[in-house]
């Protein structure tokens, strides 16, 4: 693998999040809104887990990601990508919502949001980079 940086974009980086291995939604991580979170999701990519829900509020994906709050805050729009601090899960978020703890706000699904919301415990989620 080359040196070169194989991301098309420093500031906005295309990530597919696949459901089972069939649906593929897709977003990006915008590196401005937690940059040093973002370079370590990077670093660890892909990740792969169950999907759980939190209310009808979001739905995440545990991690074994260990990083503190960087910008956080605690009002998201549907469709925006969030990192829980206090376990590592990346969250999708299904509506806009106020939620109680911060959260480092990372990116936005920019399709197929909706399909996030019928999926059952034991579904699978990954999320990789959008590289090909």
């Amino acid at each position: 693998m080359s040196s070169e940086n194989k991301f098309t974009s420093v500031s906005r980086i295309d990530i597919k999040v696949i459901i089972n291995r069939k649906e593929t939604l897709h977003g990006q991580l915008i590196r401005h809104l937690s940059p040093l979170t973002i370079s370590e999701m990077l670093r660890s990519m892909p990740f792969q887990g169950a999907v759980h829900y939190s209310m009808d509020t979001f739905c995440y994906i545990q991690t074994q990601l260990n990083i503190g709050q960087e910008k956080s805050r605690k009002k998201f729009s549907k469709g925006d990508i969030t990192l829980m601090t206090s376990n590592g899960a990346i969250c999708f978020f299904l509506k806009d919502a106020s939620v109680e703890y911060s959260m480092n706000y990372i990116g936005k699904v920019s399709s197929k949001i909706e399909k996030l919301l019928s999926l059952r415990s034991n579904d699978e989620l990954t999320i990789a980079s959008d590289i090909d």
